[in-house]
C-alpha cells in the first residue's frame, strides 16, 4: 500500500509531527511550509523532506500531499484546516480546532460531504499516565464520576521571553487565549477520561494581566449530561512549574494526578482510593511512566515523548480502515465549543451559557 503524503504547514509545534510522520511505516513527510523560510529550510534539510512551500496555497497544490498538518497560530486554524479539507487533504490539526463555533460547524459540514479525515491534535489522549484511569472509569471502577478537575498552569515566559512583542502568543490585538490555548489539554483530556459532553459554563478571568497585558488565569466550571460538575483552570501566569493537572472523584473511589510532575520521559505519580481497597485509610500512590508509552520510549522520542507517534498512528489508522478519528471533528468541535463558550461567559463577566452539542 502507497504511503500517506503529508505536509506540515507551521514549524514550531508542527515539527513534532513531522518527526513523527518520518518515524511512522506507511507515511512521508513530502513538503513543508513556514513563514520563516530560513527554519522551514533547516527542518527540511534535518529531515529529509525534499520541498519547501513558499506558500500554503502552493503546499495545497501538491497533489503529492495526501495530509495536512496544521500547526499554526490558534486563530488561523479553523481557516487553514478548512482550506486543506477543500483542496481534497486530510487534516491534523493542533489545538484548537477552531476559534468560533461557525468554523467548528464547517469542519464538520465538509467531511460530513467528502468522506475526508480529520484528527485535532490533543496529544494527552495518549498520554501512558493516564491509559489506565481511562480503562478504570470506562469499566465502573470508580462507579459514576460526579465531580472533576483539570488544570493546564504554565508560566509562558519559557516560550515568548526571548520573542518579539508581535509573537502570536502575546501580542495584543489576538493574543492566544487561555481555555483554547492550553485549555483543550484539560478539557478535551477530562471530557475524554469521563465519557461525558459538557452542556453548560460559567466562567470567570482573574482581573490580573501578564507582563505582556494579556489575560493570563480563566477559571471555568461545567456541566455534563450525566449530571456531574467539572471545573477547569487555565493559567500562564502562575509562579511554579508546568503542570497539567488532572483528578476524578466517583461513587466508587477517586483518582488524583500530582501537581509535581516532572519531564515527559520520567516517571510520575498517580493517586487511587476505592471501596475495593480494604482498610485503607489514605490515597494509594501509583508509580508510572508520564508522557511515554513504554512499548516506544526505546525507539523513539519527541518533546512530548512517545504521545505525538501514538496519535499520528491512530490517525494513519483511521484514514486507512475510512474509520472515526480519535478526536474526529465532532468529538473535538463539543471540546473546543465548550472553551468558546467558556470565554464568552468570561468576557460577560460570568453567567450561563449553553453549550452546542454538534449531534
Amino acid at each position: 500500500m502507497q504511503d500517506l503524503r503529508v505536509g506540515v504547514l507551521g514549524l514550531g509545534q508542527g515539527t513534532s509531527h513531522l518527526r513523527a510522520f518520518q518515524m511512522i511505516a506507511g507515511s512521508r513527510v513530502v513538503a513543508v511550509c513556514d513563514k520563516d523560510q530560513a527554519l522551514a529550510a533547516r527542518i527540511a534539510q534535518e529531515n529529509n523532506v525534499d520541498l519547501i512551500c513558499e506558500s500554503y496555497e502552493q503546499l495545497l497544490d501538491n497533489k503529492e500531499v495526501d495530509l495536512v498538518v496544521v500547526a499554526t497560530p490558534d486563530h488561523l486554524h479553523g481557516r487553514h484546516a478548512l482550506q486543506a479539507l477543500e483542496a481534497g487533504k486530510h487534516v491534523l490539526s493542533e489545538i484548537p480546532m477552531a476559534t468560533t463555533l461557525e468554523e467548528c460547524a464547517a469542519i464538520i459540514a465538509i467531511t460530513d460531504r467528502s468522506g475526508l479525515k480529520y484528527h485535532m491534535g490533543n496529544q494527552v489522549r495518549y498520554a501512558f499516565c493516564l491509559q489506565d484511569i481511562k480503562q478504570l472509569i470506562a469499566g465502573g471502577d470508580l462507579g459514576d464520576i460526579f465531580y472533576a478537575e483539570g488544570e493546564y498552569l504554565h508560566d509562558m515566559g519559557d516560550i515568548v521571553n526571548h520573542r518579539p512583542p508581535d509573537h502570536w502568543r502575546i501580542q495584543l490585538e489576538e493574543p492566544q487565549t487561555t481555555l483554547l490555548g492550553g485549555g483543550p489539554h484539560a478539557i478535551d483530556t477530562v471530557r475524554w477520561l469521563m465519557g461525558v459532553r459538557f452542556t453548560e459554563v460559567q466562567a470567570y478571568h482573574a482581573d490580573f494581566h501578564s507582563k505582556w497585558q494579556t489575560l493570563h488565569t480563566t477559571a471555568a466550571l461545567f456541566k455534563a449530561d450525566n449530571g456531574a460538575v467539572v471545573k477547569i483552570t487555565v493559567s500562564y501566569g502562575m509562579v511554579r512549574p508546568y503542570c497539567l493537572y488532572y483528578s476524578l472523584y466517583g461513587t466508587e473511589g477517586s483518582f488524583e494526578r500530582t501537581r509535581d510532575q516532572g519531564g515527559a520521559t520520567q516517571e510520575t505519580t498517580n493517586y487511587l482510593y476505592h471501596s475495593k481497597l480494604s482498610g485503607a485509610r489514605r490515597m494509594v500512590p501509583v508509580t508510572v511512566p508520564n508522557w511515554n508509552n513504554p512499548r516506544l520510549q526505546r525507539q523513539h522520542t519527541l518533546g512530548h515523548g512517545t504521545m505525538e507517534i501514538e496519535q499520528a498512528m491512530a490517525f494513519l489508522q483511521a484514514i486507512r480502515n475510512d474509520t472515526e478519528p480519535p478526536i474526529g471533528p465532532r468529538e473535538a468541535a463539543r471540546s473546543i465549543a465548550a472553551g468558546i463558550c467558556a470565554l464568552t461567559s468570561a468576557q460577560q463577566g460570568g453567567g450561563v451559557v449553553i453549550i452546542p452539542t454538534f449531534t
